[in-house]
């Protein structure tokens, strides 16, 4: 049986006036995966660590920022990794409040600009094209939309 990388990701978000955009890294140009493209903040589990400790202790490596009230949104099972993405509604001015440690920097994107970004894995789009629909169904999934 294959061993899969366990990945926690952070997707921060806004919703306004019905449109979402994320927050995504920039990777620096010499990372050791996938440089020079944008994709999530996060990372993998180190050791025995549950997704929620990685995710956490990822947070503070690469954004110098403890998430809270964030929420389970999915799991995939990719080739060679198992990704688990927690979503994070924050307010304009995010960016402010983190610090990129970790690649060059961050960037909002809306769903048009990050499905049309050449820089970005399929995988990763294939995230965001679910938690676009998912967080654009207005009030529905409520909790996911609430300050």
């Amino acid at each position: 049986m294959e061993n899969k990388r366990k990945i926690s990701i952070l997707v921060p978000y806004i919703l306004e006036e019905r449109e979402v955009s994320v927050y995504l890294q920039k990777r620096s140009k010499n990372a050791k995966r996938l440089p020079d493209y944008f994709g999530f903040f996060g990372g993998g589990a180190e050791g025995d660590e549950r997704p929620e400790e990685a995710l956490r202790r990822e947070m503070q490596e690469e954004i110098a920022f403890i998430p809270e009230g964030y929420a389970f949104f999915k799991e995939y099972d990719f080739e060679r990794s198992i990704k688990s993405i927690f979503l994070l509604k924050v307010d304009r001015g995010f960016e402010q409040k983190v610090t990129v440690l970790e690649g060059e920097y961050g960037r909002w994107f809306t769903e048009q600009e990050a499905l049309m970004e050449r820089k970005l894995i399929d995988e990763d789009k294939i995230v965001l094209r679910d938690l676009y629909e998912f967080c654009g169904q207005g009030n529905k999934h409520k909790k996911y939309h609430e300050a």
